[in-house]
């Protein structure tokens, strides 16, 4: 799939309506081959900051998928979203872009083809081996009712995060406790004492 058919698969006009939660996961979860290229011309032409909260939404989305006692690949799944959205937010120039897009392409390949997760039925029989995303599918099938699974995602775990990419995932953990915490009063008792008003204050102040 080259740039101009990406466009027209995510049913955008242009990279910069690349805005959507849709967009993101029909991105991300496209059984077609998409040449890297064309992923790095739609993040160049696309607002970086809008990308790194679309991975933020997206990756919260398939991490709340999971079923129970995905420890492991939870806080895998999780390092690679700091991974991603760190590089999306800190994208500054070309070196930047290609960085992310290369980040991304690695991780859409292991996602929906070089995962193994092996689902192994609650009722007997053969288990069946499925890549994370269509596993984190048919976790969400149990939960409305469907046939349930043992899930192992022992196989699933084999993805490197070199330092310089965890460097970023690092830079998106601190950004966000900086976002969760920016308005929030923090009391801090050494400053009582120097607000502190004596008891004729105290009387003026209840008249």
């Amino acid at each position: 799939m080259d740039y101009y058919e990406l466009l027209k698969h995510l049913d955008l006009e242009e990279p910069a309506d690349f805005i959507y939660f849709e967009a993101m996961a029909d991105l991300v979860e496209c059984d077609e081959h998409i040449e890297q290229e064309a992923v790095g011309a739609l993040f160049a032409g696309a607002d970086m900051p809008t990308v790194a909260d679309l991975f933020g939404d997206y990756f919260d989305d398939i991490m709340d998928g999971l079923p129970e006692d995905s420890g492991e690949i939870y806080s895998l799944l999780n390092q690679i979203r700091l991974c991603l959205v760190g590089l999306a937010r800190n994208a500054e120039d070309e070196s930047d872009i290609r960085r992310l897009t290369d980040e991304f392409c690695r991780f859409r390949q292991w996602y929906v083809e070089d995962s193994d997760a092996e689902l192994s039925p609650m009722d007997g029989g053969l288990p069946l081996h499925q890549c994370l995303r269509d596993a984190i599918t048919t976790a969400r099938m149990e939960k409305l009712g469907g046939e349930k699974y043992r899930y192992d995602f022992d196989y699933a775990l084999d993805y490197q995060l070199d330092g310089y990419t965890m460097s970023f995932a690092e830079l998106a953990a601190a950004e966000i406790e900086d976002d969760e915490n920016e308005g929030r009063i923090v009391f801090d008792p050494e400053t009582v004492d120097d607000y502190a008003l004596d008891d004729g204050e105290d009387d003026e102040w209840t008249h």
